[in-house]
């Protein structure tokens, strides 16, 4: 439980220790997965949530009570959509306590509140508040966003292919793959590198 409370804003150690203490579950960080942040597995023996390690403390804070959420719903026995209206109501109820202490810098507050008015199955799916958060990254300052760069400029994507900017389709960016001409739509703060 220490790893854990080391890698959450010590102002609510004493809140997260009593959202575990005393249950049926284990909490593991694994080695930074590009699919997903965190998850929440049901097993026969104990129940697992797996969190990126990630050294940002407020977005793994956000995981964490985020994968509480769906163990507090499961815990219930409710049979319900993985991020439907319950688990929504759950992870609200578990947040409204930290966004109470005011732990965030003001504009994460901010952006925080607004999000968790209809919370999204990932906080990657919010652009304000994904940029805002990677500001507490510890690569923030290499950081270029694909909303950054002007359209009809190649740029090198994650997985090392190259793509060039074509335009905004409401909330993402198209954009072509230059060996293969496929097309692909991007999230504003993708991060990219400007080749």
């Amino acid at each position: 439980m220490k790893n854990i409370l080391s890698l959450v804003p010590k102002e609510v150690n004493d809140y997260v220790e009593s959202l575990i203490i005393n249950q049926n579950l284990i909490i593991k960080t694994v080695p930074k997965r590009k699919t997903k942040h965190g998850d929440f597995r049901k097993t026969n023996k104990k129940d697992i949530i797996t969190i990126n390690h990630i050294e940002n403390k407020y977005r793994f804070l956000l995981i964490l009570i985020h994968e509480l959420a769906h163990f507090k719903v499961y815990k219930k026995n409710i049979r319900t959509n993985p991020h439907g209206a319950i688990w929504k109501n759950e992870f609200k109820q578990l947040l409204k306590p930290i966004l109470d202490k005011n732990i965030f810098p003001s504009n994460l507050q901010i952006l925080i509140q607004a999000h968790m008015k209809n919370p999204k199955s990932s906080f990657s799916y919010d652009s304000p508040l994904e940029m805002e958060l990677n500001k507490y990254d510890n690569d923030y300052e290499n950081c270029t966003y694909l909303e950054d760069i002007d359209n009809g400029k190649i740029f090198r994507f994650s997985n090392d292919k190259y793509y060039k900017k074509i335009e905004k389709r409401r909330k993402r960016y198209l954009c072509v793959e230059n060996d293969s001409g496929r097309k692909y739509l991007f999230l504003p703060h993708a991060k990219v590198e400007l080749v």
